[in-house]
């Protein structure tokens, strides 16, 4: 036996064994605490093969038992809870639901090419909304389209935002929130537009108040964590939007996009995925 074998198994013999851990970085995780209590600790390989002991002195074993309990007890307050096989969503993607949207959106497409003038009685209009109180027309506005690939650009779009948010949050509480928002986006757009004479057609407003959704639930879901993430991360639910929002949202070569409609809506998605996963966590999904 050499020197060094003689001093450390001296060592161990007045040290107490604190636990056995399957791994040596669990063995030296511990033994960081151990020394951050300014106490000295020693890993060994321990009597079960592929197991390592973690050693320290004697006086000190009850306190440093009771600091390592805490110190667990913390990590499982702060630890995400990892989601179970199948639980990413809680709920059905809603293609019934979806399906009734997809209906009334054609059915509106046809009745558009049948009167021509259909446009000008229910698109979505600050004159109507503002001047005439026509109320209806920020809904109605909604199930209008220019052509046939703004209309499949939006039946698109919208099959995946609002699956996800269905899937979420449930499927008719989802599509009550997108309307609502892609309403509100439109209302918004005409009172700020007003007096001047703007109008827009296009379920894209509720779309991207489903894009909005989205990201709020995440970014509620990353705030319940109570995880110390840089802020990067923690907004990152808000910046994925943000970027989605700049990159479809952006208006086209043409200048007929509505830009402040796809902003408002957003804003009034996120605004309500916000709401409902800091007051209601546990109907909006397990994970987003």
């Amino acid at each position: 036996m050499t020197d060094t074998d003689e001093e450390t198994s001296s060592n161990l013999e007045q040290m107490a064994e604190i636990g056995n851990y399957p791994t040596l970085d669990q063995a030296h995780e511990h033994g960081l605490v151990i020394l951050a209590m300014r106490q000295p600790c020693m890993v060994t390989p321990a009597v079960t093969p592929g197991q390592y002991a973690l050693h320290a002195e004697a006086a000190a074993a009850p306190e440093i038992a009771r600091e390592l309990d805490a110190y667990e007890n913390e990590r499982e307050i702060t630890r995400p809870a990892a989601p179970l096989a199948g639980e990413t969503f809680r709920h059905a993607p809603g293609w019934g639901v979806y399906g009734i949207w997809v209906l009334c959106l054609l059915t509106a497409f046809f009745w558009q090419q049948q009167d021509p003038w259909l446009v000008e009685r229910a698109a979505s209009s600050s004159i109507g909304l503002i001047g005439h109180r026509e109320w209806w027309r920020p809904f109605t506005g909604l199930f209008l389209h220019a052509d046939a690939p703004h209309l499949i650009g939006n039946l698109l779009s919208g099959l995946f935002f609002s699956t996800l948010v269905a899937r979420s949050i449930g499927a008719w509480r989802a599509w009550a929130l997108i309307l609502t928002c892609g309403m509100t986006g439109n209302a918004l757009t005409s009172a700020l537009t007003w007096p001047a004479s703007f109008t827009s057609i296009g379920a894209s407003t509720a779309v991207f108040g489903a894009l909005g959704i989205l990201s709020g639930l995440g970014f509620s879901f990353v705030r319940r964590q109570r995880l110390q993430l840089p802020w990067a991360k923690t907004a990152a639910p808000l910046l994925a939007g943000i970027i989605l929002l700049g990159w479809l949202g952006g208006g086209s070569e043409s200048g007929n996009t509505d830009v402040l409609g796809h902003v408002f809506g957003f804003g009034s998605g996120l605004t309500a995925g916000i709401v409902i996963g800091t007051l209601s966590p546990a109907n909006a999904g397990a994970r987003v």
